[in-house]
């Protein structure tokens, strides 16, 4: 069956978030067809236009890459929320949206006014969804934490390393992005929930939970039998080879993952190295993650032979586990994603034509997404608050002279 409208077609929803997480999670939501408003001011909404890298290496608050990947299909309305008139605007778009997403330190979001219950006393069957990095109860709700700390309290850290070195910080937007796709699920449940019973919700979520939630097996192997999960670098548990192995060329890597003795066999046989067969260091897995350091140097003398997808294809047609390990560049050249129509193309006012990776799924018998830009600096004042909320050209121009719209 086919159906002429995006899923969320219709909602409207009112983006207070700031840095990653939220606007992650708003991206999801537009891509699905809601109507996301984004709240910004120069002294908070504008923090990730100013994260580098920026377009051809020239700042300017409309030329963040990040900035304008996460606001893509969204509309921007400047407000400066230090003043009551911009706050009551706000009250005024949340009589008029479905949806309120924030995620201020805890505490924020009440001193303007814009806590759970005053909002939905505005508009009864209101959803708001609060994301904080500890959530918003418990000895640390008032603590303020970016992805390193949400990280390190997560217990991520602690199993991520070498295995003999520190804890590690594995990846500066992790969390957020983890976070903001829960947001989304919680998000859609809450709207069916609403569908069903036209009843709102308040919705809260703690990033450190939710980034445990991606890690079940250090926790089950502690609860199980009290062990700590030890650092193991790229290795594995229970597999080896397993790792990330360096190819020929500059800065190009080969991901190798052998699960039982016929692909041991198979890699042994294509390396023209059976005497690796024969070695008592490597017979059989527990022996091979034993002697994994030995057997990795010995793997990476033959694939600094080879290039990454050359090998891929020789490796997985002898049906060992083997893929290239990407850059950036080599992403969005990879005639897979190319092939699914994954990586597409916006074209911005200022910073023009530019490539990004579009939506990860693909739901038949709806309308294709249209990848709109990232809109300039409070490109959508005009029409937030002329069109939705029917103030007056001459008012709006009153709101910009006063320093109400930033």
């Amino acid at each position: 069956m086919t159906v002429s409208r995006l899923p969320l077609d219709g909602v409207r929803i009112l983006d207070l978030g700031q840095s990653v997480a939220v606007p992650v999670a708003t991206l999801w939501l537009a891509y699905m067809g809601a109507q996301v408003v984004r709240i910004e001011s120069r002294d908070r909404g504008i923090t990730m236009r100013n994260w580098p890298p920026f377009a051809n290496g020239i700042p300017g608050q409309n030329r963040s890459g990040l900035g304008n990947l996460f606001a893509c299909n969204k509309l921007s309305c400047t407000l400066d929320l230090s003043k009551p008139l911009a706050r009551d605007l706000v009250r005024e778009l949340v009589c008029i949206s479905d949806v309120v997403v924030e995620n201020f330190s805890t505490g924020v979001a009440e001193r303007m006014g814009f806590g759970y219950p005053e909002l939905s006393a505005l508009r009864p069957d209101l959803i708001m969804v609060s994301l904080a990095a500890f959530g918003r109860s418990g000895p640390m709700k008032g603590g303020v934490g970016f992805h390193s700390a949400v990280a390190l309290f997560s217990g991520l850290s602690a199993i991520t390393g070498y295995p003999g070195g520190h804890p590690r910080i594995p990846g500066s937007v992790l969390p957020d992005v983890v976070s903001g796709t829960y947001v989304v699920l919680a998000l859609v449940q809450a709207l069916y929930n609403r569908a069903m019973t036209g009843q709102g919700q308040y919705v809260e979520l703690a990033m450190t939970e939710n980034i445990m939630s991606i890690m079940p097996e250090a926790i089950i192997d502690y609860t199980l039998n009290g062990r700590q999960h030890r650092r193991m670098g790229n290795g594995d548990i229970a597999k080896a080879p397993h790792g990330i192995y360096p190819c020929r060329g500059d800065d190009a890597w080969i991901s190798i993952s052998v699960e039982d003795e016929a692909q041991w066999e198979a890699l042994c046989r294509l390396a023209e190295h059976t005497d690796w067969l024969e070695d008592h260091r490597f017979a059989g897995a527990l022996a091979r993650c034993y002697h994994q350091e030995d057997l990795d140097r010995l793997l990476a003398e033959w694939t600094r032979r080879g290039e990454p997808y050359e090998l891929m294809h020789l490796l997985q047609q002898a049906g060992v586990p083997a893929g290239p390990a990407l850059s950036t560049k080599g992403l969005l050249e990879d005639p897979h994603l190319q092939a699914r129509g994954d990586i597409v193309t916006t074209d911005h006012p200022e910073v023009g034509t530019r490539s990004m990776i579009g939506i990860p799924w693909r739901i038949s018998g709806l309308p294709p997404v249209e990848y709109r830009p990232a809109p300039l600096f409070g490109q959508h004042v005009s029409f937030v608050l002329g069109q939705l909320l029917g103030l007056p050209e001459g008012e709006i121009q009153r709101l910009v002279d006063e320093g109400v719209v930033a």
